[in-house]
């Protein structure tokens, strides 16, 4: 019968396997304080740039009204100066019929 001394060679296995599982451990956390990081950067991006997005929408409403305010005020003056071309046209009509 083949009979030796059993020499318990599993406590390499068991260290590296403690190593292993440290090194996860840590590599875990940093990756959480990583992604953490990430949030907190595109969080405050976020927030920025949508502050921005509805700083130029403002401030495109506020020119299409003084557009349309131009528009109007074009159409105004546009109306008004045919109106006075008109008057101008009458009076000239009745100073003649005046004369005579």
């Amino acid at each position: 019968t083949f009979k030796m001394d059993y020499k318990a060679r599993s406590f390499k296995i068991q260290d590296v396997l403690a190593k292993l599982l440290e090194n996860f451990a840590s590599d875990l956390k940093e990756a959480n304080e990583k992604e953490a990081k990430a949030v907190e950067l595109y969080d405050t991006l976020m927030e920025s740039k949508n502050a921005e997005k509805s700083s130029a929408q403002d401030a495109l409403a506020k020119m299409e009204k003084e557009t349309g305010a131009r528009g109007m005020s074009r159409e105004e003056s546009a109306s008004e100066l045919d109106a006075l071309t008109t008057q101008i046209k009458n009076d000239e009509t009745y100073i003649e019929q005046v004369q005579k």
